[in-house]
């Protein structure tokens, strides 16, 4: 990985799902691969455009699900590797070896 995050979804912008799809089906007609961040607080974007994960559903296996599933009516093939960080952040101050570690998280 060249640690280069190619969509990057944030609470700030609208985000509507069938572009994101699009986009997503692009890139790996393109590059063959896709380094996606979803961030928690996307949950009402998402609601607010009309699609998103319910109540008490994680936002980014909701995504994982939902990229899946497009690629599935398509039918292209897709495998996708869902990295949840949240087990693995320390709640203290970052050191040398988490740059270390967060540059072996984004190669694999």
């Amino acid at each position: 990985s060249s640690r280069v995050v190619d969509l990057c979804v944030i609470p700030e912008m609208h985000v509507d799902l069938d572009k994101l799809l699009a986009y997503v089906e692009e890139l790996m007609a393109t590059k063959g691969n896709a380094v996606i961040v979803i961030t928690d607080g996307c949950t009402d974007s998402l609601r607010n455009a009309g699609k998103g994960p319910g109540d008490n559903e994680d936002v980014g296996i909701w995504m994982r699900d939902e990229i899946l599933a497009h690629f599935k009516e398509i039918k292209k093939p897709l495998t996708i590797k869902y990295i949840d960080p949240t087990y693995m952040i320390r709640a203290v101050p970052a050191n040398a070896q988490d740059s270390i570690y967060c540059s072996l998280l984004a190669q694999h």
